[in-house]
């Protein structure tokens, strides 16, 4: 082989690698919040804020107690911005995966974070509302609405990550959780919430949180032990 083949072979082989999608360095999660946030419709967001604050009042006037009300109507969003942006989009996302500089599981974790920021300010203007109509205590309610969507997120995201066929997850998961607010109704469930201690709904939190944020950084980590792994 000449040198002038030579040459042109390490020619070829520098413009095929210059073509071809770039590993990056590990996302911090702010790239991954601002990627899911330009992929979300405000107007949905807005939609699903407005229609939780009226199902809550509405509920809690009619039906149920303010502790019941706020653990049924907060995870409702969440399951369908989950089934919008993460199940039903689900497999155009793996397609990406290891192939964009962003792969599926930053993407799963981004979506996921940023869902969760916006439940936070739902079920926190839920609590304040409650509160000033029925005289409830704030923290309380925040509690009782974020624990339920705490381990909702934990569940959805553990799912999303390891299930491929997922047609019929986020109907399930509406499915079950309509058969749980159905039972915490009809049952005297609002005892229950109203009975256990503020500082187990403390427990309960500070728990789901640390799970989500060890499976979240798990998630992450998965491109780069596959990567790893191929190499």
């Amino acid at each position: 082989m000449n040198d002038r083949m030579e040459q042109e072979i390490k020619q070829t082989i520098a413009l095929l690698q210059a073509s071809m999608p770039q590993k990056r360095s590990e996302a911090t999660l702010l790239q991954l919040l601002n990627i899911a946030k330009s992929e979300m419709n405000p107007f949905l967001l807005l939609t699903l804020f407005i229609l939780s604050i009226l199902s809550g009042v509405c509920l809690s006037k009619n039906i149920a107690s303010p502790m019941v009300t706020i653990f049924c109507i907060s995870p409702l969003p969440t399951l369908i911005l989950f089934h919008r942006y993460v199940l039903h989009s689900n497999e155009p996302m793996r397609e990406l995966e290891e192939t964009l500089p962003f792969s599926y599981s930053e993407m799963l974790v981004g979506r996921a974070a940023l869902i969760s920021v916006y439940m936070v300010f739902v079920f926190a203007a839920l609590a304040v509302l409650l509160s000033h109509s029925a005289g409830e205590n704030f923290i309380r309610l925040a509690l009782c609405g974020a624990v339920p969507n705490t381990y909702l997120c934990i569940g959805l995201l553990i799912l999303s990550a390891v299930i491929r066929n997922q047609d019929g997850l986020s109907l399930a998961a509406i499915i079950l959780w309509v058969g749980i607010s159905y039972c915490a109704l009809i049952l005297p469930f609002d005892h229950f919430l109203i009975l256990l201690p503020t500082a187990a709904y403390v427990v309960l939190l500070a728990v789901g949180v640390a799970i989500y944020s060890i499976c979240a950084y798990q998630l992450k980590q998965r491109r780069f032990s596959y990567a790893a792994g191929v190499e």
